[in-house]
């Protein structure tokens, strides 16, 4: 994923480079369907070791198939030999720019408003909504339809809308299924229905936001776009793993405060966005 994104924008014209992107958003949201039906088959036939070592010979085989297929895009002359000293402090420098760091939360941090739910559906779909196992499917369902929708609608804006204008629509719509999902806790409705559509809105409006974005976050330093996306991703990492460890078990416990959680995490992404857009006002105007 990290190294598709940096390949794109290398070989891409901008509009043709968000379609691209895209697609990739649109792989990204079939993998959580596709990986609890092909690891319940491992578990079942093979037993839960089999799990890991299928997901050992996949990367191994993913590392192969790039190896030997992926072509390098970045010129000759724009190659840097792999030095310690100049890689950190590339990093320092991508990681002290107070642009990256507001385009790289307010796309992970609103991420982490439709991935909260994911984390606890063990909780919220047994318990508060009295879901059988076997009905849990519909959350992730309704979820990855919305990622699929959204990354599709924003192929489609690409080269017809700025930029900033996908972005905007894209928090808009997360702030509809947050205000729905808060109404619907805050008045005791916990039909499942209910529950899980603003879930797939709110996924839709995530997916229109991320191809634009992390197209802003490549263009920051052109000679580096690989570096710019593996920190990109690292911070999106660190922010799922602080919402698995410390913040999922402190509001799974009530759907409110889930809802709250949620919405919480689309407001400090939309505090980025807003603050970026105040001090860069150029940023993401130009088609």
């Amino acid at each position: 994923m990290v190294v598709s994104r940096a390949i794109i924008r290398d070989v891409f014209a901008p509009t043709q480079a968000q379609k691209v992107m895209s697609q990739v958003t649109l792989y990204f949201g079939l993998a959580p369907a596709i990986a609890p039906i092909v690891g319940g088959w491992l578990y079942t036939l093979l037993g839960w070791h089999s799990i890991f070592w299928f997901m050992a010979l996949l990367g191994a085989g993913l590392w192969l198939v790039n190896w030997r297929v992926l072509p390098e895009t970045l010129p000759i002359a724009d190659r840097q030999p792999l030095r310690l000293k100049p890689l950190i402090q590339g990093y320092m420098e991508l990681g002290l720019s107070a642009r990256f760091l507001l385009l790289a939360v307010s796309s992970a941090l609103p991420f982490n408003g439709m991935f909260v739910y994911i984390l606890a559906s063990p909780e919220f779909l047994g318990g508060h909504l009295q879901l059988a196992p076997t009905q849990f499917f519909w959350m992730f369902l309704c979820a990855i339809g919305g990622i699929m929708l959204g990354a599709t609608a924003s192929g489609r804006m690409a080269g017809v809308l700025a930029p900033k204008k996908q972005i905007r629509f894209g928090f808009l719509t997360m702030a509809v299924a947050s205000v729905i999902n808060i109404s619907l806790n805050a008045a005791g409705l916990y039909h499942p229905i209910l529950a899980i559509v603003p879930l797939g809105i709110f996924s839709f409006g995530w997916a229109v936001v991320m191809p634009p974005i992390t197209l802003l976050v490549l263009d920051m330093n052109p000679t580096r776009r690989g570096m710019a996306s593996s920190l990109q991703a690292c911070i999106t990492s660190a922010a799922n793993g602080v919402v698995a460890g410390v913040i999922v078990p402190l509001v799974m416990h009530s759907s409110l405060t889930m809802s709250l959680a949620s919405a919480s995490f689309w407001a400090i992404g939309l505090g980025a966005w807003l603050y970026l857009h105040k001090r860069w006002p150029e940023l993401g105007r130009n088609i």
